[in-house]
This record gives C-alpha cells, structure tokens and sequence, in this order.
C-alpha cells in the first residue's frame, strides 16, 4: 500500500512542479471599475523555483465590447500569452503554457477592455511555485 501511495506522489511531479497545488488569480469588473476608456487591470504573481514548462487553466467570461488577456514579463513588457475575445463571451475556458519562468523576474495577467459592462477572469497556475504578488518589486 505503501509503495502504491509512492508511486501515485511521483507521477504527479514532474520537472518540480506539483500538479494539483494551484494559485488562482481572480479579476471580476464591471463599468464602474474605471471612467477610461480602454481599462486596464493587472494582477502580479511570480515564481519561487526557476520553471521549464508550467501550465494555466482559466475561464473569461465578458459583455462588452474588446477583451486582451496577456501574460507578460513585467519588467521587460514580452508578452508570453494573449487571446481576445470580442460583444458577448457566456464562458470560454482557455489553457495556456509558459515556459522558462525565472523565480528572479515578475509577470503579469493583464487584462485591456473596451466598452466593458461585465468581464471575469479566473487563471489557475497548476504549480505550488506560483505566488500572487500584491506590489511589484521596482
């Protein structure tokens, strides 16, 4: 039983990341978030162990009318990711996969709006290494 148990533990951790230990970002806004024209909103995570390959499961959900999510580097502004949506998205899931995260640099999800009423982001990074940060290191 106990050999069973093992083998279960090493086959969910692959390359140091641990499967099933998540960090979740979470942005819900609506009209009132900001009077300008686009918005923006970020939200700053980073890594505690430098990362090959990590993975993110998330769902967008918006009435309005543009929505740019990106996943960017911080300090430099590279994006890593980005997807738009346009008018009505009910829930679209979407997975994203980062590679080569260094635990000495920051990253971003950024989202950009236009004509906004409603819009939702949920990204849930499937590593223990993540870290939402609440101010950046500059």
């Amino acid at each position: 039983m106990l050999i069973a148990v093992m083998t279960l533990t090493a086959c969910t951790s692959v390359a140091g990341i641990t499967e099933g230990a998540n960090t979740t970002i979470e942005m819900e806004l609506n009209e009132n978030y900001d009077d300008t024209d686009p918005f923006i909103n970020e939200k700053l995570f980073c890594v505690s162990e430098d990362i090959d390959s990590l993975t993110v499961q998330g769902t967008f959900e918006m009435v309005g009318g543009t929505g740019l999510l990106e996943v960017k580097n911080n300090k430099t502004n590279e994006v890593l990711w980005s997807n738009m949506w346009e008018g009505i998205v009910e829930s679209d899931g979407f997975s994203i996969s980062l590679e080569n995260l260094k635990k000495a640099e920051e990253y971003v999800v950024c989202f950009t709006g236009t004509e906004i009423t409603h819009a939702a982001i949920k990204a849930a990074f499937e590593s223990d290494f993540v870290q939402e940060k609440e101010t950046p290191a500059r």
